[in-house]
């Protein structure tokens, strides 16, 4: 039996692929020696390239720190768009949701992009950027998925802002991750969050109901 070729992998497969080295290595950094000590120089040579590589990608590090923040964005719609949660009956799952988001923003490697948040926080012209771009991620990203899974009547802005406080409520919570909390402490507060949002929603569910 006769096998295909491989294909050939193309200069663009070639750039994709250092991009995201350079992407990775820069996530590292910014989880062990934070955002002022992640350099060029140490992201190429973690990523075991050349600095001049680097800047051939990357003309800068805040063009490759929006590089971190745009994977991140694209790792949160491919992690809930494959991850539905929902119920024969079209019902989210509220617990399943809140464990995936979790997996999500308490990853230590969401570090990085809190890192890139504060560590910017003192530039007046690159923050306002960075702030910018996680609110379009919220915009493009978490509410078109949320208005595919939440019936169109009154409640669904109660809804969004509900969904909305469950994020502050896991990214806040990751937090708590610098203090060396164990995963003990971090179950029982998402159980908790669950809880609260769950019986929100269920009062609102009924609330519509009754009108």
């Amino acid at each position: 039996m006769s096998v295909a070729p491989s294909r050939r992998r193309t200069q663009v497969d070639r750039s994709a692929e250092t991009r995201m080295i350079l992407i990775g290595a820069a996530i590292e950094l910014l989880h062990t020696v934070g955002f002022a000590g992640t350099t060029t120089a140490l992201i190429a040579k973690r990523a075991g390239v050349t600095t001049g590589a680097l800047h051939h990608h990357f003309s800068t590090k805040d063009e490759l720190m929006f590089g971190v923040l745009d994977h991140a964005s694209e790792r949160m719609r491919d992690r809930l768009e494959a991850e539905e949660h929902l119920s024969p009956d079209g019902v989210l799952h509220i617990s399943d949701l809140v464990q995936h988001l979790w997996q999500v923003y308490g990853d230590p490697e969401y570090w990085a992009i809190w890192e890139i948040i504060i560590g910017t926080r003192s530039d007046g012209v690159l923050h306002p950027r960075v702030v910018t771009h996680r609110l379009d991620t919220m915009r493009t990203v978490l509410h078109p998925w949320l208005e595919r899974h939440t019936s169109e009547n009154d409640a669904r802005p109660d809804i969004v802002a509900i969904f909305e406080f469950m994020l502050i409520a896991i990214r806040g919570l990751s937090l708590e991750r610098f203090l060396d909390k164990d995963e003990a402490y971090f179950e029982r507060n998402l159980k908790i969050l669950a809880e609260l949002v769950g019986q929100r929603l269920e009062t609102l569910a009924q609330h519509d109901f009754s009108r």
